[in-house]
């Protein structure tokens, strides 16, 4: 319940969440962004590196039911790993969802200075994400 226990916290579509942790019985997800199983994908040492939800997963607190609002595709995943510092925020925005860096987006190659050290021509690397 977590983002549940803030947030459409009384949605009638949530019943079956709000059951499944009252009775302590697992619920049945419907998968919304599925990867395919040779790609690696880490989210701690995204959400380590500044990476905020909103980047990859969307305004998920504007959406009534869930849905994926990008297409995990290579090239997105590209895009981000040649130049992160667009998506890139402090600790304590990482799952704020409205959060703006101060000026407006990010420009690219510039970095917060808590991320400095993100060797970026590494990050292109196919052992990075396949293994």
């Amino acid at each position: 319940m977590t983002c549940h226990s803030q947030i459409w916290t009384t949605a009638s579509m949530l019943e079956p969440v709000r059951q499944s942790l009252a009775q302590d019985q697992p619920i049945q997800w419907t998968r919304v962004a599925k990867l395919p199983d040779y790609v690696f994908f880490r989210h701690d040492i995204h959400i380590a590196k500044g990476v905020g939800c909103v980047s990859c997963h969307g305004r998920v607190d504007e959406m009534a039911l869930t849905y994926r609002a990008k297409a995990f595709t290579m090239d997105f995943c590209l895009d981000c790993h040649r130049d992160p510092s667009p998506n890139l925020r402090p600790e304590d925005h990482i799952t704020d969802m409205s959060w703006k860096a101060a000026g407006g987006v990010r420009k690219q190659g510039e970095v917060i200075a808590a991320h400095e050290g993100i060797r970026f021509g590494e990050l292109t690397h196919c052992y990075v994400c396949h293994r």
